[in-house]
Parts: structure tokens; C-alpha cells; sequence
């Protein structure tokens, strides 16, 4: 049971503390940062809204494809953009799986990879002949994280969390050179070279320090009430990183923004280059992003929203 809900708090964690927060209308506590951010460089403009049947609680995006995993179906549903048509991806009438905790998608979009609760085993994918197989983690970094070679004390193992406890620090993105672990919890963000299997860390501009999010209890891992969420989601493509911050910065407190912000940082060197903040959508949080082209994608729970996303 307790493993359970662990495997929910890891892919859900975000999602339910906000929706605790509308739901009950509290204040949620909140870093404040000694910066502003920069808008200046960025723009949005709304392309369509598209309706899911449930929350969207994982999202890719390829081409004209527009992936959304919702759990309360145990499917993940497929929208086309050209033929504004929803079906049904994957379900358990492809192979059934209790639970999918992460999608990724190979470069030429032919090969899906579903990881299970554990994130130990990936079911692999090809829709185009229904071809079903598996794999270890080889290829991806996982909860585990032992590949990250990387020394810190915001990447930990808590031995004593069955799925090796970065899945209740953080979240990974992936892209076609780099994988990211991005913490919910501090400014750390480990950028992982798969080619060369190097590993380096930058900060996001809040500079969050790390702070004591678990807790011993008994012979496992609680979490901590000190526990501050301020990055809820991101994703990549070739050149940046896209981080949704709920950090309060200098600007938000002058204009009495609460909302998120998506921080924007180069690959290449970690610097970070603008922001923007997603529009609001029928008082729903932002659950879920993804990045394909020049198209921003972002899941409202059962809405997903595209926008164009220009530089200025």
C-alpha cells in the first residue's frame, strides 16, 4: 500500500498540491526570489484548445501528433493537429500495464518507451506494425539515478524508498542529446550528455537552496511539511529547457502575479535567456508541457492548449 501511493505521489505530486490549493482556496507557501524576470523576449499566441477524455497526467508531442496518458482510463490518447481527430494510442488491449509513470519517444518517432511503476522496466512500442517489446534502463536515466555519476546532496538516494527515491525529488526530460533531472524542490538542474556520458548541473535563477524534503519514519521515507514545490513541470527541445517556476520574483510580488512562470534556459550553457507565463484556462492549473517546433504545448487537466511561441 505504502509503495502504492509513493508511485502516485511521484507522478502526480505537483498536480495534487495544486489542485488541493484551488480546491480549498488556500495560499500555498511559496520561494521568493530576489530577481525579476525577463519578458521581453518571448511571445505566445493561442493556435486551438483540444478537449481529453480525463486528466492529463503525462504528455509528448511529434510531429502533428499530440500524446496524452490519462490514468483514470489507463490509456494514452493521440491527437492529430491536421485532422483534429482523437483515437486511442495505447490501452490494455495492446498490452495491459497498471499504471505508466513516463513516456519518451525515440528522435524518428517510430520506437514509444512506457515505463512501469518501478521505472525499472520500458515496455517498447511501434505503432506502425503494433509490435510489442521490452528493455532495462540502459537508455534512459532513472529514478535510481545511477548513470548521473554526479555527487551532490540534492540528487539522494533514500535506500529505504523501494523505487531509490529521486522519483520524490524530481522529474526527467529528455531530448535527442541531453537528459534532464529537473528537482521539484531546489534551483539544481543535472544535464546529462547520453553521448558522452557526461553529467553537469546548473541553477535555475531563483537559486533555491536545498532544503530537507524527507523525513525517516519507521524504515521508510516520509515527506517533509518544509517541503516547498516551485518546479512543477518542464520540457526541451534542441536549443532550451522550459521550466513552469511557481518562485515568486520581484516582478510577480510588484504586480501581485500568484501564477507560474515558464523560465527558459540555453542548453548549451545553462544561461537563462526569458520568460513568459502561460495564460490561465478556466481556473486550472498547468499539469503537463511539451515543446515541438515552434508550438508550445500545455495540458490543463482535461484541456490542452497550443500556442505559438516566437522570439521577440
Amino acid at each position: 500500500m505504502k509503495r502504492n501511493l509513493w508511485i502516485l505521489s511521484a507522478l502526480f505530486c505537483s498536480a495534487f498540491i495544486i489542485m488541493y490549493i484551488l480546491v480549498r482556496g488556500a495560499e500555498p507557501d511559496r520561494i521568493v526570489a530576489g530577481v525579476s524576470r525577463m519578458y521581453n523576449h518571448y511571445q505566445l499566441e493561442t493556435i486551438d484548445t483540444i478537449a481529453f477524455p480525463g486528466r492529463v497526467s503525462i504528455m509528448r508531442a511529434n510531429g502533428n501528433d499530440i500524446y496524452g496518458y490519462v490514468y483514470s482510463q489507463k490509456a494514452v490518447f493521440r491527437y492529430n493537429t491536421v485532422s483534429q481527430q482523437l483515437d486511442t494510442f495505447f490501452n490494455d488491449g495492446v498490452k495491459p500495464l497498471s499504471i505508466v509513470t513516463r513516456i519518451e519517444i525515440s528522435e524518428d518517432g517510430k520506437m514509444f518507451y512506457l515505463f512501469d511503476e518501478t521505472q525499472e522496466h520500458i515496455t517498447l512500442y511501434q505503432p506502425a506494425n503494433k509490435q510489442i517489446d521490452s528493455t532495462g534502463i540502459a537508455a534512459f536515466l532513472t529514478r535510481k539515478g545511477t548513470q548521473l555519476h554526479f555527487k551532490d546532496s540534492t540528487i539522494r538516494e533514500f535506500t529505504h524508498f523501494e523505487d531509490g527515491g529521486l522519483s520524490a525529488d524530481g522529474f526527467f526530460v529528455n531530448d535527442a542529446r541531453y537528459q534532464f533531472y529537473v528537482s521539484f524542490y531546489n534551483s539544481d538542474i543535472i544535464k546529462y550528455d547520453v553521448s558522452k556520458g557526461v553529467s553537469q548541473s546548473f541553477q535555475t535563477i531563483d537559486q533555491s537552496p536545498p532544503i530537507n524534503i524527507a523525513v525517516p519514519t519507521g524504515n521508510i521515507y516520509s515527506r517533509s511539511p518544509k517541503a516547498i514545490i516551485i518546479n512543477s513541470t518542464a520540457t526541451a527541445d534542441a536549443a532550451h529547457l522550459y521550466v513552469l517556476s511557481y518562485v515568486l520574483s520581484q516582478d510577480a510580488i510588484k504586480s501581485d502575479y500568484r501564477g507560474p512562470a515558464v523560465d527558459v534556459y540555453n542548453i548549451a550553457d545553462g544561461k537563462y535567456t526569458g520568460s513568459f507565463r502561460l495564460p490561465g484556462f478556466q481556473n486550472k492549473p498547468v499539469l503537463q508541457m511539451a515543446k515541438c517546433g515552434d508550438t508550445l504545448i500545455a495540458a490543463y487537466e482535461r484541456t490542452i492548449l497550443r500556442f505559438k511561441l516566437s522570439d521577440q
